[in-house]
C-alpha cells in the first residue's frame, strides 16, 4: 500500500517514464481526487501537474463535478503543465446545467478580478464547447 505522498513523488516529471506510469496507475485507487488539482504542497508543484491532469482526465463527469471551478482555474494560464489536457477533458464533459453555471461563474470571477488572460481563455473555451456540441 502506497501513501498519497509516495504516489505524488512518483508523478514527478523528473522520474523515469515507468515510475510516472506506476504513479498514474496507483492513482486510480485514490477516491479523493482533490489532491490532483494543481498541487502546490509538500514539495509537489508544477512538476507533477502534467500527470495530475492525465489522472483527472480519466475520471468520470460525476467524479469531476464537485471540482469544476478548480478545473476551470487550471485554464488561468495555458502555459501551465496540464492545462491543455484539462481543456480537452472539459470540452468532452457531458451536457450539464451545473457545468454551464460554474463556467459562467468563473467568467464573472475573471471579470471581477481583472484576470484578462483567464477571461480570454474561458471565453475561447466556451466558444469551442459550443462548436463541439
Amino acid at each position: 500500500m502506497y501513501s498519497i505522498d509516495e504516489i505524488m513523488d512518483m508523478l514527478d516529471w523528473n522520474n523515469d517514464y515507468d515510475i510516472q506510469e506506476k504513479g498514474r496507475i496507483l492513482s486510480k485507487d485514490i477516491r479523493c481526487i482533490n489532491v490532483f488539482l494543481r498541487p502546490g504542497h509538500s514539495g509537489h508543484g508544477k512538476n507533477v501537474w502534467d500527470n495530475c491532469a492525465k489522472i483527472l482526465a480519466e475520471r468520470s463527469d460525476t467524479e469531476l463535478e464537485p471540482y469544476l471551478h478548480e478545473l476551470f482555474e487550471w485554464l488561468l494560464d495555458m502555459n501551465c503543465p496540464g492545462a491543455y489536457c484539462i481543456w480537452e477533458r472539459l470540452l468532452h464533459y457531458g451536457e450539464s446545467v451545473w457545468f454551464d453555471k460554474v463556467l459562467n461563474l468563473c467568467i464573472d470571477e475573471a471579470k471581477a478580478l481583472n484576470e484578462e488572460i483567464w477571461l480570454d481563455n474561458l471565453l475561447e473555451f466556451q466558444k469551442q464547447r459550443k462548436i463541439h456540441e
